[in-house]
């Protein structure tokens, strides 16, 4: 019994062994590039947040055909300040640890797309 739970463990060990062995992993880009198109899609977001007037009633008008009249409004502004809070967030805090860290926009924390015009 012993040997069969040995055996089982080790073969577990063993199961993580192969990905240690790659030949690559993957590949990060310089952190000045991440920065820089950290920066760039924080100043896009911030400048297209208008945008969401449009994109936000299209949605709602077909997630919601009957009542869009109601969710329209608390959805722009929900969205529109997710969209200005995520583009601060890119400007001021994401380039001081982008390149230890991951570059997720917060956006994608509210199921928002990366930008306005993108299909959610």
């Amino acid at each position: 019994m012993e040997k069969k739970v040995m055996l089982i463990l080790s073969g577990f060990l063993l199961l993580g062994a192969c990905s240690l062995f790659a030949a690559e992993s993957v590949k990060k880009e310089n952190a000045f590039k991440q920065i820089v198109s950290v920066e760039k899609r924080g100043a896009l977001n911030f400048f297209t947040t208008p945008a969401e007037l449009v994109y936000t009633f299209k949605g709602e008008k077909k997630e919601h055909p009957k009542a869009w009249p109601l969710t329209y409004v608390p959805r722009f502004f929900m969205n529109s300040a997710i969209r200005i809070g995520s583009s601060v967030n890119d400007i001021l805090v994401l380039p001081w640890y982008v390149a230890v860290s991951d570059d997720m926009p917060l956006t994608r924390h509210f199921e928002l797309p990366d930008y306005v015009w993108e299909k959610e």
